[in-house]
């Protein structure tokens, strides 16, 4: 039984990594196994040992999530872009009462608020020099772009570990999320292959960075965190008319709004 409830939380995981917007790693503290995840990736042995078949279960379970949804959300952005794009929107404002209550946990400290600003400033940065890239698609490989791939899978998996930030949303501010699920629904191995390898490198590399940051900084890494969240909305807004398009827009939007919230109420302390 409870090998099968990690394999149906690995396609949770792996869903959300398909999903811009949605974090796996609020998915993964949501159903209990955050502590668990990161242990077992962060590079101690004995863990490693303790913990190999939840990670290999959790692994398929990902892999599994994603090849099944990357053509439903790549057919979706490309028949519904407004309504999925204020679904998403909704989901990562729903998030935000999450990620302050984390940062609340002590008391509110100025030098603090630096992380928030530069991890928006960021984002503003990123939408503002690189917004024409987000829809273009890679479909051959070649020894620039194969290097390229490789830091956003170590970027995209890195995030994808830290409750708040969605990996997938990282793909698509450097510009790569249509390039990656698109090489997914139509199984492209030579552009997978980079993205891959690097996403293992990210959540290896990336679990005892996190899990110390968390341990000895939570209030400044949840601020950063909550800098991305803000600045991702940037990236994801498709802009409004008032239509029928609109209005389903903005009844998906309070929809994703409030299951993002409800699942972040739900988080244990």
């Amino acid at each position: 039984m409870k090998l099968l409830k990690n394999l149906f939380v690995g396609m949770i995981l792996g869903i959300s990594n398909v999903i811009p917007g949605v974090s796996a790693g609020t998915m993964a503290v949501v159903f209990g196994i955050y502590d668990d995840l990161i242990e077992a990736v962060s590079l101690k042995i004995e863990a490693i040992k303790r913990n190999w078949r939840f990670l290999v279960v959790l692994a398929v379970g990902m892999g599994l999530g994603i090849i099944l949804f990357s053509n439903a959300i790549r057919y979706l952005f490309d028949n519904f872009n407004i309504a999925t794009n204020f679904f998403f929107m909704g989901i990562v404002i729903g998030s935000c009462p999450m990620i302050l209550h984390k940062a609340k946990g002590e008391k509110l400290k100025p030098k603090n608020i630096l992380p928030f600003i530069i991890t928006f400033a960021l984002m503003i940065g990123m939408f503002l020099f690189s917004p024409a890239e987000a829809s273009a698609v890679t479909t051959s490989l070649s020894v620039g772009n194969f290097f390229y791939l490789l830091l956003v899978g170590a970027l995209s998996a890195f995030s994808m570990i830290i409750p708040g930030i969605s990996g997938s949303f990282i793909m698509l501010t450097l510009g790569a999320y249509n390039t990656v699920i698109t090489a997914v629904s139509d199984f492209n191995i030579p552009i997978m292959i980079p993205v891959a390898i690097g996403c293992i490198i990210g959540i290896l590399g990336g679990a005892k960075l996190v899990s110390r940051l968390m341990a000895k900084h939570p209030q400044a890494t949840y601020l950063a965190i909550f800098g991305l969240v803000l600045g991702s909305l940037l990236q994801l807004y498709p802009g409004f008319a008032f239509t029928w398009e609109g209005l389903v827009a903005a009844v998906v939007f309070v929809g994703g709004m409030a299951v993002s919230y409800f699942m972040g109420r739900g988080e244990p302390a």
